[in-house]
């Protein structure tokens, strides 16, 4: 009999064999919505399953009796948890602080056979690229994704020797812990990022009297002017008849033509761009930008905010016709109108001006009427370079963050293949 290419490959003392001959994935109970309750036992479902980790948000709760009832779906901690519908290879482990809580239908939870198979190192078979690309092959063409336990269970994977297996989820568990303190690094700084933000941009440097205005307290010294009537001007992109069309795209050329995917609430992402030609940039009339533009989504997806300066590599950019150039004039600096735009005190305009459609938008006429502090250009500078700094240090974790990330799936291709071997 022919073997597969899995067990061509085995490395010294390893084995290939279905993961179920160690594990059975046990599914949840299903419990009906009209039994939740307001306050009691957390119920643990496939939204609170994330990419290697537990999703602590939008829980519902059952009652303590509903919970005695079904014990044998308690949760404990550390459990490995798997999402069995929609998106595959979603897995997680719960944590002692979440507890007591139970396991919802259609999330898996593993159980263990035996001890020749480490928890640890189970976990990171699971967050693998092979593992989810084997999961994946159930489902080629299937628009609904269903993965039962036995498909789980039947999966072959590489298994070391128990100590092996125990060095390498050490090895892979302490970047996860690396990755897990940069990300809370990366939080807590956002949180001081806009309390920062909320006193600057209300109170302030140095100031000592304040005074009474539309927008609330703010320094003697400081004015409030609405958009319409100051030197910032809104502009839209151009929606005449010379709006390119779908074949005026390309993955090259002269003037990028921004999409929503380019504007997100952390600024530009260039991962997928679409150009249209010299000739038909010439044709369009408003919505070019120019540097230190601020850009604004106004549909859609409102309020994501980036900024145009000399670091985006583009000399053309145009925006499409769901967003809006922000303009500074001589009033403002163009990189404290950037970081003000993106404060909460304009996240909560945008969200109040955007409710209430199916398609969220931000009319302009709306938009002008929004009253902003008029601060001396100094001292716009100075809080800009306040928040631009704190903003750096979030920039720097998040790309140690991608780094780190980087690196644990070269280690994981390494490690859990065998190509490097653990020195036991």
């Amino acid at each position: 009999m022919a073997l597969s290419k899995i067990q061509q490959n085995i490395p010294i003392g390893w084995k290939v064999l279905p993961i179920g001959k160690h594990i059975k994935l046990q599914g949840g109970n299903a419990f009906s919505a009209s039994n939740y309750v307001s306050d009691g036992i957390p119920l643990v479902r496939i939204g609170n399953v994330g990419k290697g980790d537990f999703v602590a948000s939008d829980f519902v709760y059952i009652s303590e009796d509903e919970h005695a009832s079904n014990e044998s779906v308690h949760l404990r901690e550390n459990d490995i948890l798997m999402g069995m519908t929609g998106e595959l290879g979603k897995v997680a482990r719960i944590g002692k602080q979440y507890l007591p809580a139970i396991l919802n239908q259609r999330v898996g939870r593993v159980v263990f056979k035996d001890k020749d198979l480490n928890p640890d190192f189970t976990f990171q078979i699971f967050l693998s690229k092979d593992f989810k690309s084997k999961l994946e092959k159930y489902f080629i063409g299937a628009a609904q994704k269903n993965i039962s336990s036995s498909q789980v269970e039947s999966v072959e994977v590489l298994l070391p020797p128990i100590k092996e297996q125990q060095k390498i989820a050490e090895i892979l568990g302490t970047v996860d812990e690396d990755i897990a303190k940069t990300q809370e690094v990366i939080e807590a700084t956002e949180k001081i990022k806009r309390g920062l933000m909320q006193q600057l941009f209300t109170r302030g440097i140095a100031h000592t009297k304040f005074k009474e205005t539309k927008i609330g307290q703010i320094p003697e010294e400081w004015d409030v002017v609405s958009i319409r009537n100051s030197s910032i001007k809104l502009i839209d992109g151009d929606r005449g008849a010379n709006y390119p069309k779908q074949e005026d795209f390309s993955p090259e050329g002269h003037c990028l033509f921004l999409s929503a995917k380019n504007v997100s609430k952390n600024g530009f992402i260039f991962d997928e761009v679409s150009f249209v030609s010299e000739e038909k940039d010439r044709a369009l009339r408003k919505g070019k930008l120019e540097r230190g533009d601020i850009i604004l989504t106004s549909r859609g997806t409102v309020g994501n905010v980036a900024y145009y300066d000399e670091k985006i590599t583009f000399d053309n950019i145009r925006i499409n016709s769901g967003m809006l150039i922000v303009r500074h004039g001589e009033q403002f600096d163009p990189v404290f109108l950037y970081r003000y735009f993106s404060s909460p005190q304009m996240e909560a305009k945008y969200s109040s001006m955007g409710s209430g459609s199916a398609q969220p938008q931000l009319p302009v006429g709306s938009l002008e009427q929004v009253e902003v502090p008029l601060i001396p250009i100094k001292e716009q500078k100075e809080i800009a370079d306040i928040i631009s700094a704190v903003n750096e240090k979030i920039l720097i974790n998040k790309t140690l963050k991608e780094k780190l990330i980087i690196l644990k799936k070269g280690l994981m291709q390494d490690l859990l293949s065998g190509t490097v071997r653990t020195n036991i």
